[in-house]
């Protein structure tokens, strides 16, 4: 789809010296959000969750990923799967619960059965059908140092963000707490305050704030990680996930978890103002929406 005005403006914008002033549209315009569906959401990797998730054969969870419902699985022989959450006979969701153990994932509408790697098992259609087309749509996904990433695209970005460092103590990392919050923010603002506020997730120092993508990023601490999943609901609501992960010689997490209670808080807050949208801001989503068509 053709650039919404806002968006070409702020292009037009940013071939200037002057200060960006950016059209309100932006954030609360539906066919900006479609046209960032369609650019970047659809386009870039995400960091889904922890490996351990899927600790043995025959495990599966579902997940958000903007703009797609997704089941990660892990067949008995252990190796993953991203697939689209969404039956290929007649369009209806396969799965609605969070997690689960299955040999195979039956769509509850007329009973058709896959395999944990997308495969249609049942029915049996004729022969003459290329095989390819019986099976769910599935997504690139790699393990990097514990933490489960695809690439929506198919692109191969996912060895582009190779060189992240993902702490390698994630690997064994445990998952002591996930949670899930809403906002009436668009996302980039939410964006823009996850990674102005490490404070939220971790009292005194940290590391660095890490993205994959611009829907997943994780702050580290000695031995503690946050990871920040961001779900693009409508152009004025978006959910946020948060998973935090320790390694066996951290501390007690009792500290690292307590600034948590005020995330619920902070997200009912007001995203009025724009004095965020700057010209850095600007320029990195003007390269994300221009380059996407």
């Amino acid at each position: 789809m053709d650039l919404p005005a806002s968006v070409t403006d702020l292009g037009e914008q940013l071939r200037g010296t002057g200060q960006i002033a950016p059209d309100p549209a932006l954030i609360s315009d539906p066919h900006v959000f479609a046209a960032e569906r369609e650019r970047i959401f659809q386009r870039s990797v995400m960091v889904l969750d922890h490996q351990s998730r899927l600790s043995e054969g025959g495990r599966w969870f579902r997940c958000d990923a903007a703009p797609s419902s997704i089941l990660v699985t892990r067949e008995a022989g252990g190796r993953l799967h991203a697939l689209r959450n969404v039956c290929i006979h007649a369009g209806y969701p396969l799965c609605d619960a969070e997690e689960g153990a299955t040999e195979r994932v039956i769509c509850p509408y007329h009973g058709w059965e896959y395999a944990l790697d997308g495969r249609l098992v049942e029915p049996e259609l004729s022969a003459r059908i290329d095989p390819s087309r019986l099976r769910l749509r599935s997504y690139p996904v790699r393990v990097r140092n514990g933490l489960i990433v695809i690439d929506p695209a198919g692109a191969g970005e996912i060895v582009d963000q190779s060189a992240i460092p993902v702490p390698a103590w994630l690997t064994a990392a445990t998952v002591v707490r996930r949670a899930r919050y809403s906002a009436k923010w668009n996302w980039k603002y939410l964006r823009h305050f996850l990674q102005s506020s490490p404070q939220l997730f971790f009292e005194g120092s940290h590391d660095n704030c890490h993205e994959f993508g611009p829907l997943s990023c994780f702050f580290a601490q000695s031995g503690r990680a946050v990871l920040l999943r961001i779900i693009p609901k409508f152009a004025e609501q978006t959910d946020l996930q948060v998973i935090e992960m320790t390694s066996d010689s951290a501390p007690d997490s009792a500290e690292s978890t307590a600034g948590f209670d005020g995330v619920a808080e902070r997200l009912s807050g007001d995203d009025s103002s724009l004095s965020w949208f700057d010209r850095g801001f600007a320029q990195w989503y003007w390269s994300l929406m221009s380059s996407g068509g």
